[in-house]
Order: C-alpha cells, then structure tokens, then sequence
C-alpha cells in the first residue's frame, strides 16, 4: 500500500501545513492531489497578492463572527464599501502616500469626527489583517493619522417647546417618547424591554437586553449590552430610575414585551420605522424642506438619540455629576464628560446673551430718560 503523502485527519480530509512570513498556513482536501492545487493556488495568488476588496472582506467576515453591536456595523459596513471601491488594486500595491491622500479627501467630504476615526481605524485593521495573512510584510496605513481639527458632530436634543409635545402628546405610541424621554436608553435597549423589567415598588427599571437591527429587517435579541459600561460588574445589566412624570403615565402591570407588533413579537426595521415617523407626525416633530421644484418635503429630523441627549441634559441640570449620569445612560465617564462640558459652554454662553440683553435694555431706559429731561 502506498505511503499517504498528507496526514489524514479523523474526518477524512489530508491535511499540511507551510510556514509564511512565521505563521503556520493550513491547507486541506479530500485528496493529496487537491491538497497539492491549493498549495500551488496559495502561491500563485501570494505571489501576484490578493487584492484589497479580498482581503477587506475576509476581515469583515472575520470581524462579524466575533460579533458586532448594532451601533457598530453599518459604520464598518460602510466604510469596508468605501475602502474597497478606492483601493481596488492588490495590497502589495498599496503606499503609505495613497492612505494619505485618501485620508486627506475623505476628511474634505465634510465627515464628522467619528465618521473620520472609524474610516481610519477600519483602514488600519484591514491592512493589519493582510500582514497577519501573509499578504504584505508592513501595513502602509501604520503611521497613518487624521487631522487634529476635525469637526464634532454636534448632539441635539429636544428644545423645551419639543419636550412640552411629547409630555403632552397622549395618543398612539406616547408611551415611546415618554420611557426615551425619561430613560435615557438606547433604540435597542428600550425596544427589548418587558414589562417585568419594570419594579414600581422599588421605583427602578432594568436594562438587560437589546434588539439588534444591524443585519437586516428582523431584529436579534442579543443579552449584552453596548460595552461594559452598559452593564454592571457581574454582567446583568444596569438599573436605571422610574421617575415620576414616567411611572405616573404607565398604565397597569402587563406582561411580554413593551412594543411589539400585532403578532406580539419585537418590531421589524420596517415596523418601527412606521411608527416612528407616524409619532413623530402626530407629536408635531416633524419639519418641511423644499426640494430642487421648488415643493415642499416632510422630513423627520428627531431621531431617538435625540430624547437620550435631551435625558442626559435633564441629569445635568438636575446636579448629578458625569459618574452618576453615565450610570444611568449606560456610557463612560469620559463620553458624559465630554456633553457636560459641551452643555456648561452652552449655558454659559445663553447666561452671557441674557447679561447683554439686560445691559442693552437697561441703556435704553437710561436714553429715555435723558431724553424726557
């Protein structure tokens, strides 16, 4: 019997194995003859260097199999697309000069800070990916870096005439505004919410789950959360206050899912879309644009971010610090932070119009009155 050229695994593929640039690069087959093709296939491929789409897309892959929060997907999504169509050749072809430049007219496009980062780090990790595989000896996008000014996206939240809507508004859906308004929780983490989870007798609400509607119209339940500060030390959530103004307009103990579809079941992207765009149609949240005719467009510029901005503006000006307030909403310290600081420039700056306004009024009065004498 002839000697078998590949050690024959317990599954019945023969297998081998090659050292690349250090790393061990398996190759399998059901025979030593297909082994053997997908060895001279790697080399032919290593040799003339798999492109960046490729290689973009393996990592895309590589990086949903660890598993992608929903906040999280489609800005990589998107920017794997946008990398992908500017850098269409093999990755040996690719300098650190054409990263620059792409960075350089990527920020040009008006892109918010974020955009900009996540494009950077996106670019970086794909390149990384393609040493790690053995494409390329040295990433070109590891110096690479983003301009120090790059413009904040600013947050908006709900003005006092949009905040006296939605505590008035008692019709479809008002339940949804209300727990945004005076939760602080994320789409998801609020969409994922049961009635159990709410304690009236100890005035609490707990936030365990969310839907994740990254990957398509039905949504995934998924047991964690954003990121750790979304969640106590031992995994189980975070509990947030039952304020007054929420706990008074909830109706009696219900059980399963708080918003839900006729069939009981978590909304669709479809489904919570509608009713969205139908609350925000009945609140009065809604504004008109004009189109290149001339004619006027409905368009819906609140989004549920909105009412968490607005929720974490009411903390601050309740007098809780950012370490209590980031509790609550389920972020870091450094984040809340960052809109404390954004919110006391604000105030400070509203503080410094009312002073002039004062000042002007009171000048006025001073001219009246040399002008009667």
């Amino acid at each position: 019997m002839a000697k078998k050229k590949y050690y024959q695994r317990p599954d019945g593929l023969f297998e081998t194995s090659r050292t690349v640039n250090g790393k061990r690069i398996k190759f399998r087959g059901r025979t030593c003859a297909e082994v053997d093709r997908k060895i001279l296939e790697y080399n032919a491929e290593r040799k003339s260097g798999r492109k960046v789409p490729v290689i973009a897309d393996e990592w895309f892959e590589a990086k949903e199999a660890e598993g992608i929060g929903q906040g999280t997907y489609r800005p990589y999504n998107c920017a794997v697309e946008r990398i992908k169509k500017a850098f269409p050749m093999t990755a040996g072809d690719v300098r650190p000069l054409d990263i620059k430049r792409y960075l350089v007219e990527f920020e040009g496009e008006g892109y918010s800070r974020n955009t900009v980062q996540t494009e950077l780090y996106v670019l970086k990790a794909i390149f990384s990916y393609a040493v790690l595989k053995g494409d390329i000896d040295v990433s070109p996008a590891a110096e690479a870096k983003h301009s120090r000014n790059l413009p904040y996206k600013p947050r908006h939240a709900l003005t006092e005439e949009e905040e006296r809507k939605v505590e008035e508004y008692r019709g479809e859906d008002f339940l949804l505004g209300m727990m945004l308004l005076y939760t602080g929780c994320r789409r998801g983490e609020l969409l994922a919410l049961n009635w159990q989870d709410i304690d009236r007798k100890a005035g609490t609400i707990t936030v365990n789950k969310k839907l994740n509607y990254a990957y398509g119209n039905t949504p995934h339940l998924e047991r964690h959360l954003k990121n750790k500060n979304s969640e106590n030390n031992d995994g189980s959530g975070r509990v947030i206050p039952l304020l007054s103004p929420l706990a008074d307009v909830l109706p009696n103990r219900r059980l399963g899912l708080i918003f839900h579809n006729e069939d009981g079941q978590p909304l669709t992207a479809s489904q919570l879309q509608a009713r969205w765009q139908r609350y925000c149609r009945n609140v009065g949240l809604v504004d008109y644009v004009y189109n290149e005719n001339g004619k006027p467009e409905l368009t819906y510029p609140i989004t549920p971010h909105c009412f968490r901005h607005s929720f974490t503006t009411l903390c601050y000006e309740a007098g809780l610090d950012a370490k209590t307030t980031a509790a609550f909403i389920g972020d870091t310290e450094q984040v809340t932070t960052s809109v404390y600081t954004e919110l006391r420039a604000r105030h400070h700056a509203s503080g410094a119009d009312r002073v002039n306004a004062y000042l002007a009024m009171r000048a006025e009065e001073r001219e009246n009155k040399e002008a009667v004498k």
